[in-house]
């Protein structure tokens, strides 16, 4: 192939590779994508604008349902909504051309470095700088669980690295026509399968002989702006009350309602909740419920968080939201460059949490995850810090109703189950109210059906697992950092060490 139809590939394998999300649900076209991917940049030539090619492909198709949002919340065009997603897929595909130009500078600069392992090493490099919508290959292949069980050591970016370097293998059997490569490509994904097969089985009979308890998942089918017209609260609490009601005839031992749910603006601190019309558990609601809310400080900040409410009235201390929505909710390094911090973040979103806050009701000791939290490793991580045994995430994918965002964002939270080795369960307000197994298998959902009124609550007999912190809670991304530094530098001193033997 020649240059352009190398590019012409690294675009279609960015499509291929989203694919993979509804309504096409392709899961293979991480692997097919990939694949391609591999190949286009395998020369090493022009790897990191072919990589944003590919980078441009995959957020053209997997976000597709931007005009539409744009449409429906704005007065502006549907022609304005592709012109904004034209340009969110380009700056969005920056991370994978940084990655490109990883894998070119690991393959030029050490002379035997083969190109399968450059090209992985690319990958897992892209999948740490930061982008609006975080998407991996791990997430990618949520539905194949069994090909993850590597997150629970090295983390969702190592379990894409490791479908990196067999995607890579196959990609050097096809360019350099061998054999070889592609029995070790075999070699790879069998390991996977093996060790994922393992893990899984043992999991599952940790689960099977932990606690477990009945947790109730509220899905109110709320319209994005219910939360900012005063006039819908009382309905919106009405609502909630009632879902409750029914939660706890069926014996639910904790109702969660989503992100934002509690119509409500309250002190940020309090701990005893509003009297009367705006208490948080009305009459006939035994509790407890762990609640989305939104509080507001003494200073004026506003903070996006959830607290558990008890039958005496009891608030407990918040959690509050620690990585906030880039332009949603916050402006990309305010809170460390002090200039952006007065140019543009005054008055313009929400105030960060600094710490996890756990959740006791009953044997339930729960870490929550605030909206789009559950796609961060960090946030996998950050949760384990107060040890708990189930982890709940409350989201309000109102604004993205009847769009594949709901379902991207459930497969990227399925990585923080394996991670963890905690049951996930989500709460979502018109998006897919989800039970996540410690497997990553999803157990159980109630996918929302807008405007058609609220589905009964979703009740789950979650696992309490108590099990021991996974290594990847423990440290990190440090043994495939650490293993790859060493292997750099091993490689960098070979290199010059044969540049200076005579010829």
């Amino acid at each position: 192939m020649n240059s352009r139809q190398k590019a012409a590939l690294a675009f279609i394998s960015g499509a291929v590779f989203a694919a993979a999300t509804p309504p096409l649900d392709v899961t293979a076209g991480i692997l097919l994508g990939l694949l391609g991917f591999a190949v286009a940049i395998a020369d090493g030539a022009s790897s990191g604008r072919r990589a944003w090619l590919f980078g441009f492909g995959a957020n053209l198709v997997a976000l597709r349902f931007v005009p539409e949002v744009i449409t429906r919340f704005t007065p502006l065009p549907y022609v304005v909504g592709c012109i904004a997603l034209v340009l969110l897929a380009m700056v969005q595909a920056l991370p994978w051309m940084a990655g490109g130009a990883v894998a070119r500078v690991v393959s030029t600069r050490i002379a035997w470095m083969p190109s399968w392992l450059a090209f992985a090493v690319g990958v897992y490099a892209a999948l740490f700088v930061p982008a609006v919508f975080p998407w991996t290959p791990a997430g990618g292949l949520a539905p194949w669980p069994v090909l993850l069980q590597t997150a629970d050591v090295f983390g969702e970016r190592g379990a894409s690295f490791f479908v990196a370097i067999g995607c890579g293998l196959v990609a050097q059997a096809i360019v350099m026509r061998r054999v070889r490569p592609l029995a070790w490509a075999t070699a790879v994904f069998a390991a996977l399968l093996a060790y994922g097969t393992v893990r899984m089985r043992a999991v599952e009979a940790a689960r099977a002989s932990a606690k477990h308890a009945k947790v109730a998942l509220v899905s109110p089918d709320f319209a994005a702006t219910d939360r900012w017209e005063a006039s819908r609260a009382t309905m919106m609490l009405d609502r909630l009350t009632t879902l409750t009601k029914h939660a706890e005839e069926r014996g639910a031992e904790l109702t969660v309602w989503p992100e934002s749910a509690y119509p409500y603006t309250l002190p940020h601190g309090i701990r005893r909740a509003p009297p009367g019309p705006r208490a948080v558990l009305q009459p006939g609601v035994r509790g407890p419920v762990l609640a989305g809310v939104y509080l507001k400080g003494g200073n004026g900040a506003g903070y996006n968080s959830a607290f558990l409410a008890t039958r005496d009235g009891a608030l407990s201390r918040s959690y509050d939201k620690r990585h906030l929505l880039w332009f949603g909710e916050t402006v990309p390094l305010a809170d460390k460059i002090a200039f952006i911090r007065r140019a543009f973040a005054r008055g313009t979103g929400l105030e960060p949490g600094t710490e996890t806050v756990p959740f006791e009701a009953g044997a339930i000791r729960a870490a929550v995850l605030n909206c789009y939290e559950d796609t961060l490793p960090e946030g996998s991580r950050e949760a384990m810090e107060v040890a708990p045994n189930l982890l709940v995430n409350i989201t309000n994918d109102a604004w993205f109703a009847g769009s594949a965002e709901g379902e991207l964002h459930l497969r990227l939270a399925v990585l923080r189950a394996i991670e963890t080795r905690r049951d996930l369960v989500r709460a979502v307000n018109r998006g897919p109210t989800t039970w996540v197994a410690a497997t990553g298998k999803v157990l159980a959902r109630r996918d929302a059906q807008p405007g058609t009124g609220a589905p009964p609550p979703l009740i789950v007999d979650a696992a309490l697992l108590e099990t021991p912190l996974t290594l990847y809670a423990r440290v990190a991304d440090a043994p495939i950092l650490l293993a790859l530094v060493a292997l750099l530098a091993i490689g960098a001193r070979r290199t010059k060490r044969s540049e200076r033997r005579p010829n």
